[in-house]
């Protein structure tokens, strides 16, 4: 970030960043960030880079020395996820599998999908999966967004294979293990929207958007159709 712009009301209009670019918004969040406090270890035994070196198994090149939570930096990633993980329920997985391990049960780490929740002001966030900022060569997704602007979900899937891969969510609360189970089963895009009632985190009290998001979908899926995708299914109804 290199500056923020504000507009004649004083507002914040846009930003501009280190490269040049220009980004429109009307809100900015500044954030620290977090830095494992490992330099008091740095003349040790301990390989040390930003974290303390870890294996799958959160072994340090130290016998019966473990590293686990925000110091943790893995040697190599495990299932695609970055070096360093400052989550709260990940730093939960490391400790099991470390208290596996030293009661002679030898554990290697696994976190399982990507997931993450937090909530900022009234909204409530959402992501399950892998949701980049930039799609992949290979990626497709499909986004809808409630009138009221407050409400809106993020869809991404492989383009060829139709498998679903991340979601992310704002301003609707979905159930963790149902969207967990659909990664893990490889579900298809088309799977995930016609189900989608199946992941509402609570259908009695919350609003139903799904026809709403399956109509959209097929509008989509109809319009941006090409010719090598027609066998390609649609679907028609809700069933509820």
């Amino acid at each position: 970030l290199k500056e923020i712009v504000a507009s004649d009301d004083g507002r914040v209009s846009k930003v501009i960043t280190g490269s040049g670019e220009e980004i429109e918004c009307q809100l900015v969040g500044l954030t620290a960030g977090v830095s494992p406090n490992v330099d008091f270890l740095k003349d040790t035994e301990l390989k040390v880079e930003h974290g303390i070196l870890v294996n799958e198994f959160l072994e340090t090149n130290m016998p019966d020395v473990y590293a686990l939570g925000d110091c943790a930096q893995f040697e190599q990633s495990i299932n695609g996820r970055r070096p360093i993980e400052q989550v709260w329920y990940t730093g939960k997985m490391m400790g099991k599998t470390v208290a596996q391990t030293i009661t002679v049960n030898k554990t290697a780490y696994n976190p399982g999908n990507w997931f993450n929740s937090a909530k900022f002001f009234d909204i409530e966030y959402q992501t399950y999966g892998w949701v980049f900022a930039q799609l992949k060569d290979n990626e497709s997704h499909f986004y809808w967004e409630h009138e009221n602007r407050k409400i809106c979900l993020n869809f991404v899937f492989d383009e060829a294979s139709r498998e679903f891969v991340g979601m992310n969510t704002f301003g609707v609360r979905m159930r963790h293990n149902v969207f967990d189970g659909w990664l893990n089963d490889k579900k298809s895009i088309d799977y995930v929207i016609e189900h989608l009632k199946d992941a509402n985190f609570d259908p009695e009290f919350y609003a139903h958007y799904e026809q709403e998001i399956i109509n959209q979908f097929n509008q989509q899926e109809k319009t941006s159709i090409q010719p090598k995708k027609k066998s390609w299914k649609r679907i028609l109804s809700f069933v509820k």
